[in-house]
Order: structure tokens, then sequence, then C-alpha cells
């Protein structure tokens, strides 16, 4: 039995040139950009899922959420200034309804 070096040298060495490289993936650009797209929304959505609906605080960790958010006081509504703000508002409503029929004509259109 002969042994044909040049077929088995043929069968095992792969002749890949940058070229052939490059015009295989320019051939399959479209699937694998669809590829890398479905990819990457899947990895969103396995990571929105986590974070929304798998999220794992148990009660103790709830409570304490809930004390420091009482504790910080963040939004505090001063009601002085609020009235303040809507009196303004109102004054500007006014002055906005009067009617324009004694304005000075600053281009001086009619003469």
């Amino acid at each position: 039995m002969r042994i044909d070096a040049d077929k088995l040298r043929k069968l095992f060495v792969f002749n890949f040139s940058r070229r052939s490289l490059l015009d295989f993936f320019y051939k399959k650009l479209q699937w694998l950009a669809l590829l890398i797209i479905l990819l990457s929304a899947g990895f969103l959505i396995f990571l929105w899922y986590n974070y929304i609906f798998a999220s794992q605080w148990d009660d103790a960790r709830v409570q304490e959420y809930i004390q420091i958010k009482k504790d910080k006081n963040e939004a505090v509504f001063n009601r002085e200034n609020f009235e303040k703000i809507i009196q303004e508002s109102n004054a500007r409503n006014t002055e906005f309804e009067k009617p324009l029929d004694n304005l000075e004509d600053i281009f001086r259109l009619k003469q």
C-alpha cells in the first residue's frame, strides 16, 4: 500500500490568504451583522429581565431602602415659595391677556 504525500498534504493544509478570508466575510457580512444584532438583543433582554423581574432584594433590604429614603428628605416642599411662583404666573397671564391696541409702532409702518 502506497501513501501519496501530496494528497495528504492537500487534505490537512489549508491555504488561507487574506484575500480569501476577506472575501468570505464580505459575502457573509449581512448574516454576520444579523447574528451580532440578535446576540446583542438577546444579551440585553437577559440583563433587562434580571435587573427588573429577578431582583434579589429580601424584606430586610427593602425596609433598609425605605428607611434611608425617609431619613434623607431630599424633596422639601416650601409652600411660601410655591405660592409666590403661582402669583407670578397668574400676574404674567393677566399681563398677556391685555389688549394690544395701544402699542407703539416701533417700525413706523402707519404714518
